[in-house]
C-alpha cells in the first residue's frame, strides 16, 4: 500500500471518529497546526524519519508535541508512528481536509501571506470568510516573502490579491499608461 493509500485509509478512520466525537473541526485545525510546525522543523522531521532513533523515544517526543491536542489526533499519529506510517503525515492532513469538504458545509481557504499569521489573524480571517460564504472554512497557510505584505486569499476559483506586490503592480501599470499633464516648459 502506497503512503497516499495509507494516508487515505487513516484520514477517514480519524474523520468517522473525530465526526462521532463532534471534534472534525477541532482535529482538523490541529492537524493543519501540526502538519505546519513538521513542515517549519527540518530537526523535528529528521529525528522523526531517522531509523536510528529507537520508537520509543520518536514516542515520547510525539507524546510531548501533541500534549493537550483532541486524544484522536495523538492516538492517530501515534499509531502511524509506530506502524511505520508517519512520513504520510502531510498527506493525513490533504486527505482529512478533502473528507471534510467533501461532508458539506466546509470551504477551503488558501492564505498566503509574507511572514506567518498570528492564530488571532487567522480566526478573524476565517470568520470574515465564513460570515460572507455561510460555511464553515478550513484554513490552508502559506508562507510567501515574495509578496511583500499584505495576503492572498484563494476561495476555490476565485483569488483575492491584496499583496503589497499585486499593489505596486497596479501602480505600475497606472504610471505607465497615464498622461503628463501640466505644463511641459
Amino acid at each position: 500500500m502506497s503512503e497516499e493509500q495509507a494516508a487515505r485509509v487513516y484520514a477517514q478512520a480519524l474523520f468517522d471518529a473525530a465526526r462521532e466525537a463532534s471534534a472534525e473541526e477541532q482535529v482538523g485545525r490541529e492537524l493543519g497546526d501540526f502538519v505546519a510546525a513538521l513542515a517549519a522543523s527540518e530537526p523535528l522531521r529528521a529525528v522523526l524519519a531517522d531509523p536510528q532513533v529507537e520508537t520509543s523515544a520518536k514516542q515520547r517526543v510525539l507524546a510531548e508535541l501533541t500534549r493537550g491536542a483532541q486524544p484522536l489526533l495523538a492516538n492517530t499519529l501515534q499509531l502511524m508512528l509506530e506502524r511505520g506510517r508517519f512520513a504520510a503525515v502531510p498527506e493525513l492532513r490533504e486527505a482529512y481536509d478533502a473528507l471534510a469538504v467533501a461532508e458539506g458545509g466546509v470551504v477551503e481557504v488558501e492564505v498566503v501571506s509574507a511572514t506567518e499569521l498570528p492564530p488571532e489573524t487567522e480566526k478573524k480571517i476565517a470568520a470574515r470568510v465564513e460570515g460572507a460564504t455561510g460555511r464553515r472554512v478550513a484554513l490552508a497557510r502559506r508562507v510567501d516573502p515574495s509578496i511583500v505584505g499584505g495576503l492572498v486569499l484563494r476561495i476555490g476559483d476565485v483569488i483575492v490579491d491584496g499583496s503589497v506586490k499585486a499593489r505596486i503592480r497596479q501602480l505600475r501599470r497606472r504610471l505607465a499608461t497615464a498622461e503628463v499633464r501640466g505644463d511641459a516648459q
